[in-house]
């Protein structure tokens, strides 16, 4: 039986040479395609169903089948998988794809969602069956491998007595030095060996995978904290809006007020007809002051009353910037850190502080490599004194423009193209709400520097 990809070529035999410099141009041009399409797509499933695509057509690398397990928690759990069952439906599934023309190549970058969908919830239980608890081998899992039956490691002989596997490639997705998932491929049907150079294409395609996972994850991630951000801004606009207009309605209503009891009492002495209307009236405006004020505490006491608590700002600061390396890494920007806390805790909201950083760092980074400057670091120092914990986010790219020197937290002032300059008044307003404050200082020659102060928890 024959099929799409993996049929003998017509026109005579060519010489072990000339099929392995065909073979290694084919795969050069997958491995190329592939990636190129992934530093496009904007959705991790998009990628990771692109991956398994290249790996299994017979345009790509060609193996009969692929999934990926990605790291959660303490496990690794199944996430996505292409391919067969069985022969019978490897079979049917090549068949149905040569007489219809697909190519699956073809459909990298559009896939079909419903295709998508079914797909995954076909090899649901393949994939559950796969997942597996990490142990301390994982820490071992470098280097790609074709492993066999009596593999030394635990998991691997799981994979392929689930899988019913002769060899199996596996390819540890290695990032920031730590196990990030595991892809698996064979070839159970066709029993086609797993050549060296296709191990070393399918090792860069999934490492290329997780930096585009890594990639829009974090686009997610910084989208989500923007229309955060915009709508905590809408809503103290609208808030402070709400406060002034209570204000402005209070010195009116209070003047009525007054000027309605001196009228009833005039009316009231004379035995006026309209002495009651009046009494009502006073009494109408006496209960829309009282309300009023009512109104009027309460906004004030949201605006002000933040609940703050015990905050680990070594943690948030660990925690923002373990976002942020990949970005960093791939713009050639380093971290700096510089810890003097010794476990000291801020008053703060955590979300809050989180956001703060981010901005902070999040500018740092964009100024660093709008400046192409050569050697790019971020330097983050943290320390305390008696009352106060201190959390400094400093780069050394080029200083601030005039315009913004001299109150840089105003909001309206950008040297971003398209910004509105609203991220450094997030910032302080933000700090405010925390019984803190944020301030800019270039007195490090070469370098501009924002610090947060937050009172110290006791």
């Amino acid at each position: 039986m024959r099929y799409p990809g993996r049929c003998p070529r017509r026109g005579g035999r060519r010489s072990g040479g000339a099929v392995r410099s065909v073979a290694s141009a084919q795969l050069v041009a997958a491995v190329r395609r592939i990636t190129q399409v992934l530093e496009r797509v904007l959705d991790p499933e998009t990628a990771g169903w692109a991956t398994l695509v290249g790996l299994t057509a017979g345009q790509g690398l060609g193996f009969n089948r692929a999934f990926i397990l990605r790291v959660q928690g303490e496990r690794l759990e199944g996430w996505l998988g292409v391919g067969p069952r069985t022969r019978e439906e490897g079979a049917a599934l090549w068949h149905e794809l040569r007489e219809n023309g697909v190519n699956p190549i073809s459909t990298l970058e559009r896939p079909d969602p419903a295709v998508v969908a079914a797909e995954q919830r076909r090899l649901a239980p393949l994939l559950r069956a796969l997942s597996c608890p990490l142990d301390e081998t994982s820490s071992r899992w470098h280097r790609p491998l074709v492993a066999r039956r009596g593999h030394p490691l635990a998991a691997v002989r799981r994979w392929l007595a689930q899988l019913g596997s002769h060899s199996l490639a596996v390819i540890p997705v290695i990032g920031a030095g730590e196990l990030w998932g595991v892809v698996l491929a064979d070839n159970f049907i066709t029993h086609r060996p797993i050549l060296p150079a296709v191990l070393e294409a399918a090792s860069t395609l999934v490492q290329a995978l997780r930096t585009a996972v890594e990639r829009i994850e974090l686009l997610q991630r910084l989208s989500e904290e923007e229309r955060r951000r915009i709508s905590a801004e809408h809503a103290a606009a609208m808030l402070e809006t709400a406060r002034t207009l209570a204000h402005d309605l209070k010195n009116p209503l209070t003047v009525a007020g007054g000027l309605a009891s001196e009228v009833a009492a005039v009316v009231g002495e004379q035995g006026g007809e309209f002495s009651p209307q009046l009494a009502a009236i006073v009494d109408a405006i006496r209960h829309a002051e009282a309300r009023l004020a009512e109104l009027v505490a309460g906004l004030a006491s949201r605006a002000t009353g933040t609940p703050l608590s015990a905050v680990d700002v070594t943690a948030t600061v660990e925690r923002v910037l373990s976002t942020f390396r990949p970005l960093a890494a791939r713009r050639g920007i380093r971290f700096e850190v510089e810890n003097q806390l010794a476990g000291e805790l801020a008053a703060a909201v955590p979300s809050y502080l989180e956001r703060c950083i981010e901005n902070l760092v999040g500018n740092a980074i964009e100024a660093l490599e709008r400046a192409q400057v050569g050697d790019g670091c971020v330097r983050l120092a943290l320390s305390a004194d008696r009352t106060t914990v201190r959390v400094d986010v400093a780069d050394n790219g080029p200083p601030l423009p005039p315009t913004m020197q001299t109150d840089p937290f105003s909001g309206g002032v950008t040297t971003r193209e398209g910004g509105g300059g609203l991220g450094l008044a997030s910032v302080r307003r933000l700090t405010d709400a925390m019984e803190g404050r944020v301030e800019y200082d270039e007195s490090m020659a070469g370098w501009v520097r924002f610090s947060i102060f937050l009172r110290r928890w006791v």
